[in-house]
Protein backbone atom coordinates (compact mmCIF):
# COMPACT_ATOMS: atom_id res chain seq x y z
CA UNK A 1 0.00 0.00 0.00
CA UNK A 2 2.97 2.40 0.55
CA UNK A 3 4.20 2.01 -2.55
CA UNK A 4 1.25 2.64 -4.23
CA UNK A 5 0.61 6.07 -2.66
CA UNK A 6 4.06 6.99 -3.02
CA UNK A 7 3.40 6.47 -6.90
CA UNK A 8 0.46 8.21 -7.06
CA UNK A 9 2.04 11.26 -5.00
CA UNK A 10 5.01 10.97 -7.79
CA UNK A 11 2.81 10.97 -10.82
CA UNK A 12 0.62 13.78 -8.87
CA UNK A 13 3.58 15.92 -8.54
CA UNK A 14 5.33 15.67 -11.32
CA UNK A 15 1.67 17.08 -13.22
CA UNK A 16 1.65 19.55 -10.80
CA UNK A 17 5.51 20.63 -11.23
CA UNK A 18 6.59 19.41 -7.66
CA UNK A 19 9.91 18.21 -7.55
CA UNK A 20 10.05 16.68 -4.27
CA UNK A 21 6.80 16.26 -1.72
CA UNK A 22 7.50 15.22 1.70
CA UNK A 23 4.89 12.60 3.15
CA UNK A 24 3.83 12.07 6.49
CA UNK A 25 2.90 8.54 7.61
CA UNK A 26 0.97 8.89 10.63
CA UNK A 27 -1.34 6.32 12.71
CA UNK A 28 -5.26 6.39 13.10
CA UNK A 29 -6.01 8.33 16.02
CA UNK A 30 -2.74 10.22 15.82
CA UNK A 31 -2.11 13.98 15.50
CA UNK A 32 -0.07 15.58 12.58
CA UNK A 33 0.84 19.06 11.78
CA UNK A 34 1.55 20.71 8.55
CA UNK A 35 3.89 23.53 7.77
CA UNK A 36 3.85 25.92 5.61
CA UNK A 37 7.37 28.64 5.37
CA UNK A 38 6.66 31.86 5.47
CA UNK A 39 9.05 34.89 3.47
CA UNK A 40 11.49 36.42 5.84
CA UNK A 41 9.82 39.82 4.92
CA UNK A 42 6.35 39.94 4.12
CA UNK A 43 3.56 42.87 5.31
CA UNK A 44 0.24 41.56 4.13
CA UNK A 45 -0.23 37.92 2.77
CA UNK A 46 -3.30 35.25 3.33
CA UNK A 47 -2.65 31.95 3.63
CA UNK A 48 -4.58 29.21 1.78
CA UNK A 49 -4.86 25.22 2.95
CA UNK A 50 -5.98 22.84 0.50
CA UNK A 51 -6.47 19.21 0.79
CA UNK A 52 -6.94 17.05 -2.55
CA UNK A 53 -7.70 13.07 -2.86
CA UNK A 54 -6.11 11.68 -5.76
CA UNK A 55 -8.48 12.34 -8.89
CA UNK A 56 -10.52 14.69 -6.90
CA UNK A 57 -10.06 18.86 -7.23
CA UNK A 58 -9.15 20.82 -4.21
CA UNK A 59 -11.20 21.12 -1.43
CA UNK A 60 -10.38 24.69 0.39
CA UNK A 61 -9.61 24.27 4.36
CA UNK A 62 -8.86 27.44 6.09
CA UNK A 63 -7.70 31.00 5.46
CA UNK A 64 -5.29 31.78 7.24
CA UNK A 65 -4.67 36.36 7.34
CA UNK A 66 -1.39 37.79 8.40
CA UNK A 67 -0.96 41.51 8.96
CA UNK A 68 2.65 42.63 9.88
CA UNK A 69 4.06 39.30 9.81
CA UNK A 70 1.24 38.33 12.82
CA UNK A 71 -1.55 36.14 12.32
CA UNK A 72 -4.91 38.31 12.68
CA UNK A 73 -7.47 35.99 11.73
CA UNK A 74 -8.32 32.39 10.28
CA UNK A 75 -11.77 30.97 8.82
CA UNK A 76 -12.79 27.58 8.52
CA UNK A 77 -14.89 26.42 5.03
CA UNK A 78 -18.47 25.37 6.90
CA UNK A 79 -18.20 21.95 6.18
CA UNK A 80 -14.98 21.46 8.10
CA UNK A 81 -15.50 20.94 11.38
CA UNK A 82 -12.96 23.14 13.70
CA UNK A 83 -13.01 20.94 16.63
CA UNK A 84 -10.53 18.92 14.36
CA UNK A 85 -7.81 21.41 13.46
CA UNK A 86 -5.90 24.31 14.95
CA UNK A 87 -3.89 26.80 13.28
CA UNK A 88 -0.96 28.22 14.89
CA UNK A 89 2.68 29.92 13.28
CA UNK A 90 5.28 32.24 14.50
CA UNK A 91 7.58 34.06 12.47
CA UNK A 92 8.81 31.16 10.01
CA UNK A 93 5.78 29.11 9.41
CA UNK A 94 2.29 28.99 9.42
CA UNK A 95 0.98 25.88 11.25
CA UNK A 96 -2.31 23.65 10.67
CA UNK A 97 -2.79 20.89 13.02
CA UNK A 98 -5.16 17.92 12.38
CA UNK A 99 -5.95 16.29 15.96
CA UNK A 100 -7.12 12.98 15.11
CA UNK A 101 -6.28 11.46 11.91
CA UNK A 102 -8.70 8.84 10.19
CA UNK A 103 -8.40 7.04 7.07
CA UNK A 104 -10.72 9.71 5.15
CA UNK A 105 -8.04 12.07 5.70
CA UNK A 106 -5.73 10.41 3.50
CA UNK A 107 -4.01 12.87 0.62
CA UNK A 108 -2.00 16.06 -0.33
CA UNK A 109 -2.37 18.95 1.65
CA UNK A 110 -1.60 22.49 0.22
CA UNK A 111 -0.24 25.23 1.15
CA UNK A 112 -1.25 28.45 -0.87
CA UNK A 113 0.85 31.83 -0.10
CA UNK A 114 -0.55 34.62 -1.70
CA UNK A 115 0.69 38.22 -1.28
CA UNK A 116 -0.75 41.45 -1.99
CA UNK A 117 0.94 41.89 -5.43
CA UNK A 118 -0.54 38.95 -6.76
CA UNK A 119 2.35 36.48 -6.73
CA UNK A 120 1.40 32.82 -5.23
CA UNK A 121 3.63 30.06 -3.67
CA UNK A 122 2.90 26.73 -3.57
CA UNK A 123 3.91 23.86 -1.02
CA UNK A 124 2.41 20.33 -0.10
CA UNK A 125 3.06 17.07 1.63
CA UNK A 126 1.13 13.82 1.55
CA UNK A 127 -0.26 12.49 4.53
CA UNK A 128 -1.31 8.90 4.71
CA UNK A 129 -3.00 7.34 7.37
CA UNK A 130 -2.18 3.60 8.97
CA UNK A 131 -4.30 1.27 10.80
CA UNK A 132 -2.45 1.13 14.59
CA UNK A 133 -2.25 -2.64 15.05
CA UNK A 134 -1.76 -2.73 18.45
CA UNK A 135 -5.25 -0.41 18.87
CA UNK A 136 -6.75 -3.00 16.88
CA UNK A 137 -5.60 -6.01 18.55
CA UNK A 138 -6.97 -4.51 21.95
CA UNK A 139 -10.37 -4.03 20.80
CA UNK A 140 -11.81 -7.42 22.47
CA UNK A 141 -13.17 -10.23 20.56
CA UNK A 142 -15.02 -12.94 22.67
CA UNK A 143 -15.77 -16.49 21.06
CA UNK A 144 -18.06 -19.33 23.24
CA UNK A 145 -19.65 -22.26 22.48
CA UNK A 146 -23.32 -22.16 23.74
CA UNK A 147 -23.84 -25.89 24.15
CA UNK A 148 -21.50 -28.30 26.22
CA UNK A 149 -18.95 -30.10 23.90
CA UNK A 150 -19.06 -32.93 22.48
CA UNK A 151 -21.83 -32.88 20.61
CA UNK A 152 -23.05 -35.78 18.38
CA UNK A 153 -24.06 -36.04 14.42
CA UNK A 154 -27.51 -34.17 13.63
CA UNK A 155 -27.25 -31.75 16.89
CA UNK A 156 -27.41 -27.96 16.50
CA UNK A 157 -24.23 -26.50 17.34
CA UNK A 158 -24.58 -22.15 18.52
CA UNK A 159 -22.01 -20.00 18.48
CA UNK A 160 -21.37 -16.63 19.65
CA UNK A 161 -19.01 -14.15 19.52
CA UNK A 162 -18.79 -10.60 20.83
CA UNK A 163 -17.22 -7.98 19.63
CA UNK A 164 -16.52 -4.24 21.84
CA UNK A 165 -15.57 -1.86 19.36
CA UNK A 166 -13.75 1.63 20.69
CA UNK A 167 -14.46 4.47 18.15
CA UNK A 168 -11.32 6.26 19.42
CA UNK A 169 -9.50 3.33 18.33
CA UNK A 170 -11.45 2.34 15.01
CA UNK A 171 -12.43 5.37 13.68
CA UNK A 172 -14.85 3.34 10.85
CA UNK A 173 -15.99 1.33 13.49
CA UNK A 174 -19.43 1.68 12.77
CA UNK A 175 -18.91 0.14 8.97
CA UNK A 176 -17.95 -3.85 9.85
CA UNK A 177 -18.89 -6.89 8.30
CA UNK A 178 -19.03 -10.10 10.14
CA UNK A 179 -17.31 -13.14 8.93
CA UNK A 180 -17.03 -17.33 10.14
CA UNK A 181 -14.06 -19.62 9.49
CA UNK A 182 -13.50 -23.35 10.00
CA UNK A 183 -10.23 -24.99 10.61
CA UNK A 184 -10.48 -28.75 10.54
CA UNK A 185 -7.18 -28.82 12.49
CA UNK A 186 -4.61 -26.81 14.30
CA UNK A 187 -2.06 -27.12 11.13
CA UNK A 188 -4.79 -25.43 8.42
CA UNK A 189 -5.86 -22.39 7.20
CA UNK A 190 -9.41 -21.56 8.15
CA UNK A 191 -12.00 -21.65 5.31
CA UNK A 192 -15.02 -19.00 5.63
CA UNK A 193 -18.07 -21.00 5.71
CA UNK A 194 -20.52 -17.78 6.47
CA UNK A 195 -20.72 -14.52 6.20
CA UNK A 196 -23.06 -11.78 7.70
CA UNK A 197 -22.12 -8.82 5.59
CA UNK A 198 -22.87 -5.34 7.40
CA UNK A 199 -26.67 -6.51 8.98
CA UNK A 200 -26.88 -4.85 11.77
CA UNK A 201 -27.02 -6.31 14.95
CA UNK A 202 -28.22 -5.22 18.94
CA UNK A 203 -25.59 -3.54 20.46
CA UNK A 204 -25.07 -2.28 23.95
CA UNK A 205 -23.05 1.18 24.70
CA UNK A 206 -20.85 0.70 27.21
CA UNK A 207 -19.14 4.36 27.20
CA UNK A 208 -19.30 7.42 24.78
CA UNK A 209 -16.83 5.85 22.96
CA UNK A 210 -17.21 1.81 23.37
CA UNK A 211 -20.41 -0.24 21.78
CA UNK A 212 -20.68 -4.24 22.82
CA UNK A 213 -22.46 -5.89 19.84
CA UNK A 214 -23.32 -9.80 19.81
CA UNK A 215 -23.25 -12.38 16.62
CA UNK A 216 -24.62 -15.99 16.75
CA UNK A 217 -23.99 -18.25 14.31
CA UNK A 218 -25.83 -21.53 14.22
CA UNK A 219 -25.29 -24.93 12.43
CA UNK A 220 -26.47 -28.79 12.26
CA UNK A 221 -23.08 -30.55 12.79
CA UNK A 222 -21.92 -33.87 11.39
CA UNK A 223 -19.31 -36.19 11.86
CA UNK A 224 -16.74 -34.28 9.75
CA UNK A 225 -17.23 -30.86 11.66
CA UNK A 226 -14.97 -31.41 14.22
CA UNK A 227 -12.62 -28.64 14.85
CA UNK A 228 -12.19 -24.84 15.55
CA UNK A 229 -14.57 -22.28 13.99
CA UNK A 230 -13.67 -18.42 14.19
CA UNK A 231 -15.64 -15.63 14.11
CA UNK A 232 -13.78 -12.47 11.91
CA UNK A 233 -14.62 -8.28 12.19
CA UNK A 234 -13.75 -6.55 9.44
CA UNK A 235 -13.39 -2.58 9.75
CA UNK A 236 -11.02 0.03 8.63
CA UNK A 237 -9.54 -2.62 6.10
CA UNK A 238 -8.57 -4.58 8.57
CA UNK A 239 -10.02 -8.33 9.81
CA UNK A 240 -9.88 -9.11 13.16
CA UNK A 241 -10.21 -12.96 14.44
CA UNK A 242 -11.46 -14.01 18.06
CA UNK A 243 -9.45 -16.46 19.63
CA UNK A 244 -11.77 -19.31 18.12
CA UNK A 245 -13.87 -22.24 20.01
CA UNK A 246 -13.17 -25.45 19.50
CA UNK A 247 -16.01 -27.87 18.61
CA UNK A 248 -15.99 -31.48 19.44
CA UNK A 249 -17.82 -34.32 17.85
CA UNK A 250 -18.97 -37.04 19.96
CA UNK A 251 -19.18 -40.77 18.41
CA UNK A 252 -22.46 -41.97 18.62
CA UNK A 253 -21.41 -45.25 18.77
CA UNK A 254 -18.94 -45.30 21.50
CA UNK A 255 -21.39 -46.33 24.42
CA UNK A 256 -22.67 -49.01 21.92
CA UNK A 257 -19.36 -50.27 21.69
CA UNK A 258 -18.64 -50.04 24.80
CA UNK A 259 -21.46 -52.61 26.16
CA UNK A 260 -20.38 -55.16 22.51
CA UNK A 261 -16.87 -55.04 24.03
CA UNK A 262 -18.02 -56.40 27.44
CA UNK A 263 -21.22 -58.56 26.11
CA UNK A 264 -18.16 -60.11 23.87
CA UNK A 265 -16.17 -60.91 26.57
CA UNK A 266 -18.72 -62.09 28.42
CA UNK A 267 -19.52 -64.82 25.21
CA UNK A 268 -15.66 -65.41 25.11
CA UNK A 269 -15.72 -66.60 28.40
CA UNK A 270 -18.73 -68.74 28.35
CA UNK A 271 -17.15 -70.47 25.44
CA UNK A 272 -13.89 -71.09 27.07
CA UNK A 273 -15.94 -72.87 30.27
CA UNK A 274 -17.97 -74.43 28.19
CA UNK A 275 -15.60 -76.05 25.73
CA UNK A 276 -13.70 -77.38 28.69
CA UNK A 277 -16.62 -78.62 31.41
CA UNK A 278 -17.03 -82.03 31.62
CA UNK A 279 -20.33 -81.87 33.59
CA UNK A 280 -22.95 -80.19 35.15
CA UNK A 281 -24.85 -80.87 38.24
CA UNK A 282 -27.25 -78.93 40.43
CA UNK A 283 -26.12 -80.27 43.36
CA UNK A 284 -22.56 -79.99 44.62
CA UNK A 285 -20.37 -83.40 44.12
CA UNK A 286 -17.23 -83.62 45.64
CA UNK A 287 -16.14 -86.25 43.55
CA UNK A 288 -16.01 -88.34 40.20
CA UNK A 289 -15.51 -91.62 39.60
CA UNK A 290 -12.35 -93.13 37.94
CA UNK A 291 -12.23 -93.82 33.70
CA UNK A 292 -9.78 -95.68 31.77
CA UNK A 293 -7.15 -96.04 35.01
CA UNK A 294 -6.91 -92.49 34.43
CA UNK A 295 -6.61 -90.29 37.46
CA UNK A 296 -8.37 -86.67 36.90
CA UNK A 297 -8.95 -83.84 39.39
CA UNK A 298 -11.69 -81.81 39.30
CA UNK A 299 -11.89 -78.23 40.37
CA UNK A 300 -15.68 -76.96 41.13
CA UNK A 301 -16.75 -73.50 39.77
CA UNK A 302 -20.38 -72.09 41.51
CA UNK A 303 -22.42 -69.73 40.46
CA UNK A 304 -25.12 -68.13 42.07
CA UNK A 305 -28.07 -66.78 40.62
CA UNK A 306 -30.75 -64.77 42.24
CA UNK A 307 -33.87 -63.56 41.25
CA UNK A 308 -36.12 -60.37 42.94
CA UNK A 309 -39.82 -61.21 42.74
CA UNK A 310 -42.39 -58.80 41.98
CA UNK A 311 -43.77 -56.67 44.45
CA UNK A 312 -40.47 -55.78 45.92
CA UNK A 313 -40.28 -59.15 48.40
CA UNK A 314 -36.82 -60.97 49.34
CA UNK A 315 -34.47 -62.65 47.04
CA UNK A 316 -35.04 -66.02 46.40
CA UNK A 317 -31.99 -68.08 45.84
CA UNK A 318 -31.95 -70.78 43.31
CA UNK A 319 -30.25 -74.10 43.31
CA UNK A 320 -26.97 -73.76 43.16
CA UNK A 321 -25.23 -75.17 39.47
CA UNK A 322 -21.95 -75.80 39.05
CA UNK A 323 -19.35 -76.28 36.06
CA UNK A 324 -16.56 -78.98 36.45
CA UNK A 325 -13.58 -78.09 34.55
CA UNK A 326 -11.23 -81.52 33.86
CA UNK A 327 -7.68 -80.50 34.11
CA UNK A 328 -5.24 -83.80 33.32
Amino acid sequence: RVKMIVLLVTLLCLQQGYTLVPMNIVQTGESVTFKCALPSQFNKRDVYWYKQRPGDTLRPIVKVSFRQQKLTTHKFEPEIPDSRWEVNNDEKFSRLTLLKASYSDDGLYHCELSAWTGSIEWSGTYLMVTENTVRILNNTVIQQLAVSNPVRPGDTADFQCSVLFDSEKMACSEDFSMFWFQAKSNNTYPNMIYTEGNKHHECEKKSDSEKSCMFNFSKVVNSSDSGIFYCAVSSCGKILFGNGTRLEIGRIFSSILEIKWIDEQYFLALIFFRSYSTAICTNLISSAPQADGENKNYAALNFSKSKEKRGGKKKQMEPQECFYSEIK
